[in-house]
């Protein structure tokens, strides 16, 4: 995130590198082995980073897909993304800014609200296409822009400019009704509050009993 730069792994990436640009579909499953053995080696290096995802959460869409999609290959995943050190930027953003932050899809929606061009970018079900069509550069570069845009967000979370459709309320009032819980659970100052509550009835009282003497 500090330093803006990328490591990108594709089949388009590896097949330019082995040459066989014109003939991934004949290699596609050593591309794609040779393609995940990179990148778990590069988890393997990077044990001590933090990972920000969307949504990969399962084995449909998640790290455990790419465990077990290299193991189908018969290759084997030597390590793993530790789970506390997996941040899901998706939810993330839910917990800061609530559920109605943004409209579905989310992404293409939160793009547009801050004035993210979408150049590059395939939607799910266009990057579906572009795979039946064998177009895995346009999947390289729809990966790539992702990842921009993902950080994007982050950052934009993280100075507070991230424009959302969330009221002050609902970024603000579970706080405030955290700090009321927390009020009321500490012995001190609960005891404070009911002190100066005693004082001010005290008080209200006084015209009262004073009539009596």
């Amino acid at each position: 995130m500090d330093t803006g730069q990328t490591k990108s792994f594709s089949i388009h990436l590896v097949a330019e590198r082995r040459k066989v640009l014109g003939s991934i579909s004949e290699h596609y499953d050593e591309l794609e082995l040779e393609m995940l053995e990179n990148f778990f080696q590069a988890v393997r290096e990077r044990q001590h980073c933090k990972w920000l995802h969307w949504n990969m959460r399962d084995a449909n869409f998640g790290f455990e897909a790419l465990e077990n999609r290299i193991q189908a290959l018969g290759g084997r995943a030597t390590v793993s993304v530790p789970e506390e050190r997996r941040l899901d930027l998706s939810r993330i953003l839910i917990a800061i800014y609530g559920v109605g932050y943004t409209s579905h899809p989310r992404i293409e929606n939160l793009m547009e609200q801050n004035s993210i061009t979408a150049k590059d970018f395939l939607t799910g079900k266009q990057e579906a296409d572009a795979f039946e069509a064998k177009q895995f550069l346009k999947l390289h570069q729809s990966t790539l822009r992702k990842v921009d845009i993902f950080a994007n967000f982050a950052e934009r979370a993280h100075a507070g400019r991230l424009q959302s459709y969330s009221s002050w309320w609902e970024m603000n009032g579970r706080s405030i009704k955290a700090i009321g819980e927390w009020i009321r659970e500490h012995w001190l100052i609960g005891s404070v509050i009911t002190a100066i509550g005693v004082v001010g009835a005290a008080v209200r009282a006084w015209p009262s009993i004073s009539l009596l003497f």
